[in-house]
């Protein structure tokens, strides 16, 4: 007995939750879906129900009118939420939304609710307006006694509406819209006491929308300004690239493979760069405007984290030590693979609210910190670590014994450490350059002429190349001296399988 009762218990806990879970289901059948738009429903939560009906500021609701939503909306944007009942209350009873509580107003500059100063006039109370009725008539009625107060903004930044110099008069209905000479006003809106801008220091009700969150797209003087300097930056890089290709001192050794590294990382960093700016982002689709501007930050990182590796190679070449080829791709996969993962994971995150990447712009949001945290904070550890080493190499060479056969002639990893470095400061001051002028737009919140700045630097960064790793490096300048004496190939080249 005890054993067959032992086989039947397994069967009857499936029941039991086969049942509890079809009772689930039916009493939130009504709850997963959505009965209305969002901007119409409250947070009934811990709500009382009375015969399967919900109660919420005194206005029943009925359950066909209540659904379980895992999301918010702020600012147009829909957000995971916890799961939780939301209720149409604007059905049940018509709502009139209140941007601020009672005794303060919403300041347009700000952007937020504000006590008004003294020296004005009493603000108009919240519990009267001016409704007209269904049959046609204007009265000054009690709004909670026939509608639904919500208090707070739909968006964050709120707008009025106005004609010429002066407001618009809306007109507040007794089914709760509000409209202007059969203009219906958006649902997204809230009624805020606004003084009148004809001087005076009476006050209006006026209803505020929602002021547009998209950045619109600018195909301007600037853009192709810094479309021109990108590319401009593209072509030196491609040439020095090309002289480090020729020339077979270079070809082979750690410090030119690391070169050409660096100019194809910046060559394919820049170029959709350009791209993206003179391209809108409305016209692109979801997946290239998500992949290019991962793989822009992916080469624009990994290109500054090659500076590094190349600052730590020539810290290392002055105490004499040789990198084999299994050395340099021991150290330098990881940094690739880390450039990668680094762009794989800003390509699919979110800051704040928003896609990184695949909103309204196809490039980090010039309205946020985002390209601060996600570009410019790798950047800044990179030169961190490049000046670090830079430090140390300078202790050794202050501290080196100065020997007669380099006096007359520079030796080849000194010649090499002045003429990186030299390059190394005049990308520090560009990208110096693009921070400062992010954080002034950013503050003025709208672009400045400081953008032409940027672009200009964008030219200088490939000119800065050309002088600095072809001008000032004596193994280039030999191998272009032996050209002009028709003399095409370069003499004493470093094998490859041992970096110098």
């Amino acid at each position: 007995m005890s054993l067959r009762m032992a086989q039947l218990c397994p069967l009857g806990m499936k029941i039991l939750l086969l049942l509890c879970t079809v009772h689930l289901c039916w009493g939130y059948h009504e709850e997963t879906h959505y009965p209305c738009a969002f901007i119409d429903t409250a947070n009934i939560s811990g709500s009382y129900i009375s015969e399967g009906s919900y109660i919420h500021n005194w206005t029943v609701i009925p359950r066909h009118l209540v659904a379980a939503y895992d999301f918010v909306i702020e600012n147009g944007i829909r957000i995971p939420a916890p799961i939780h009942l939301r209720a149409c209350v604007c059905k049940s009873r018509p709502c009139v939304r209140i941007c601020c509580p009672e005794g303060q107003t919403y300041d347009l500059v700000t952007r937020q609710c504000e006590i008004p100063i003294r020296q004005l006039s009493s603000l108009p109370s919240e519990n009267h307006m001016e409704v007209e009725l269904n049959n046609g008539s204007l009265s000054d009625i009690e709004l909670r006694s026939r509608f639904s107060i919500h208090v707070g903004t739909p968006c964050e930044h709120m707008k009025a509406v106005t004609k010429g110099s002066e407001y618009v008069h809306w007109t507040l209905h007794e089914n709760g819209t509000v409209t202007h000479r059969g203009h219906l006003f958006s649902k997204h809106y809230c009624f805020t006491p606004l003084l009148l801008l004809n001087g005076n220091t009476s006050w209006d009700w006026q209803p505020l929308a929602c002021a547009p969150e998209k950045l619109h797209f600018v195909l301007g003087v600037r853009e192709w300004t810094y479309a021109i300097c990108l590319l401009i930056a593209i072509i030196s890089m491609f040439i020095v690239l090309m002289v480090y290709l020729m020339c077979s001192e270079m070809r082979n050794s750690f410090y030119g493979v690391a070169i050409k590294a660096y100019t194809i990382c910046m060559i394919m960093g820049y170029a959709p760069l350009a791209y993206l700016t003179l391209h809108n982002p409305a016209n692109l689709s979801n997946a290239a405007c998500r992949i290019l501007p991962s793989l822009t930050l992916m080469y624009l990182v990994l290109s500054f984290y090659i500076l590094s590796f190349i600052a730590f190679k020539l810290y290392l070449s002055f105490h004499g030590v040789v990198f084999t080829k299994l050395m340099f791709w021991l150290i330098f996969t990881p940094i690739v693979l880390i450039a990668i993962g680094w762009s794989f994971f800003v390509g699919f995150s979110y800051y704040g609210s928003r896609l990184i990447f695949g909103g309204d712009t196809c490039w980090f949001d010039p309205r946020n910190w985002s390209i601060m945290v996600y570009l410019y904070a790798p950047v800044f550890v990179a030169c961190a670590i490049s000046g670090f080493f830079y430090i140390l190499s300078l202790i050794y060479i202050s501290e080196e014994p100065e020997i007669e056969t380099e006096k007359s002639f520079e030796s080849i990893e000194k010649n090499r450490f002045r003429s990186f470095w030299k390059y190394f400061g005049y990308t520090a001051l560009v990208w110096f350059v693009c921070v400062c002028s992010f954080a002034f737009n950013y503050y003025r919140e709208e672009r400045s002429h400081l953008n032409y700045a940027v672009s200009f630097c964008m030219a200088f960064h490939g000119f800065a190349a050309l002088y600095a790793l072809i001008g000032k490096n004596q193994q280039i300048q030999n191998f272009l001296r032996r050209i002009d004496n028709e003399e095409d190939t370069c003499e004493n080249s470093v094998p490859l399988s041992s970096f110098g």
